[in-house]
């Protein structure tokens, strides 16, 4: 059975999922779900995230939820280039920034997307910009100092990166909107340089939020 991958475009977690079916050159079938068209909360897709959320991957009768779970079981089922560097130190690192990527980016990022994007067209709370783009720049100033070589795992994209950049581009494409509601992102140079060499892998083209590709 072909691997089916639900989708949720704009999710970094959905993101991170495709990235990484990319990197390991899996064959797999696309399936886009959509939040206002119902498709989370219908018996079917509950049947396989109770918690009506994706991304969800479904293999050989197997279905899974969670996308830090799903990127560990991509890398022990599937064929190709691994996900995690050679040694135990850089994987364990590796595991420690995908980590941190939600536990320490996800927050005030999604904090920002609520203040700007999500608030209904009412003017954003300056406050709540600050604070958020505050904690983003902290965090991202923390994930830089791990960045020993061209990517988080070493001189080849992984896991760690895949988590990283989602949350990174959303970054970017907030600092892309009206000048009076921009985040007030100070991102060092060495982050900003690790996002422009992730732009520019073909993977990172392919994998683009579609809806981002119709504005």
């Amino acid at each position: 059975m072909a691997l089916m991958f639900h989708y949720l475009s704009g999710s970094p977690f959905a993101w991170k999922v495709w990235l990484a079916l990319e990197h390991k050159g899996a064959a797999y079938d696309l399936r886009v779900v959509s939040r206002d068209a119902g498709d989370l909360t219908t018996p079917a897709f509950h049947a396989l995230n109770p918690y009506g959320k994706a991304p969800v991957i479904e293999h050989d009768g197997f279905a899974l939820f969670e996308s830090s779970a799903i990127v560990e079981y991509l890398e022990e089922a599937l064929p190709g280039p691994s996900l995690w560097p050679a040694s135990i130190q850089d994987r364990a690192n590796a595991r420690r920034i995908m980590a941190e990527s939600q536990t320490s980016l996800y927050p005030p990022v999604r904090r920002l997307v609520d203040a700007l994007l999500l608030n209904g067209g009412a003017p954003p709370d300056e406050a709540v910009v600050s604070a958020a783009s505050k904690d983003a720049t902290h965090c991202a100033s923390i994930l830089a100092q791990s960045l020993h070589a061209s990517f988080f795992g070493g001189g080849e994209p992984g896991a760690a990166d895949y988590s990283v950049y989602p949350l990174s581009a959303i970054m970017a494409r907030l600092s892309t909107i009206g000048a009076a509601t921009r985040p007030h992102l100070d991102l060092p140079d060495a982050f900003i340089a690790w996002r422009e060499r992730m732009r520019a892998l073909p993977i990172v083209a392919a994998t683009q939020p579609p809806h981002w590709r119709q504005t």
